[in-house]
């Protein structure tokens, strides 16, 4: 019996040296940078210390996506961006080339839909082939209201110092009082 072998590989980081999401946050949204940072710090609390039943580590993506909406991201600007932006590891498109020449290749990655297209695109990998997180912004509409009250969210997100979880942290009680405070502010259920 021979063995069928297949290739599984990740996007941002083996193929391209973008991280999609926190480019796409520093482009749109003021102080973007901290904004994904401080998400993305609170997104590790939700799943590694406070373990929050049915929160999945590296929702990061889900949290800012109403705040890109908010500042004006449209899918189609998620693919142009995207499209412009990418920065291939050097050697992965003929690497890619090469594995698909000589066993089935696949690409698993949290990166967002437009992105993956326009990553497909540039190293004509088949789209068929790819596991994304599918998203379509436009399809979630936001009132005028809902838009102010996430800028202004926003707004004060990034105002926040940066959370950093002790060390042996598992529960809100092991972070200090003002690390507490934001991570409840931070936490809208």
């Amino acid at each position: 019996m021979s063995e069928k072998r297949i290739f599984i590989t990740d996007c941002e980081g083996p193929i391209s040296k973008n991280d999609n999401a926190f480019e796409l946050a520093s482009q749109f949204i003021p102080q973007g940078e901290k904004f994904f940072k401080l998400i993305s710090k609170y997104d590790d609390i939700l799943a590694e210390v406070l373990k929050r039943p049915g929160y999945k580590a590296g929702n990061t993506l889900k949290l800012i996506l109403p705040f890109l909406k908010a500042y004006g991201v449209t899918t189609q600007k998620m693919r142009e961006y995207s499209a412009k932006n990418i920065l291939l590891v050097p050697g992965a498109d003929e690497t890619l080339q090469y594995v698909r020449n000589i066993m089935p290749a696949y690409i698993v990655s949290t990166s967002y839909e437009p992105y993956i297209h326009a990553l497909c695109s540039l190293t004509d990998f088949p789209y068929e082939n790819v596991y994304c997180t599918k998203v379509d912004i436009d399809k979630h509409p936001l009132s005028e209201s809902e838009k102010k009250i996430l800028v202004r969210l926003a707004e004060e997100i990034v105002s926040m110092p940066m959370l950093e979880i002790p060390k042996g942290a598992s529960s809100l009680n092991d972070f200090p009082e003002k690390d507490r405070k934001i991570i409840e502010r931070l936490d809208l259920r």
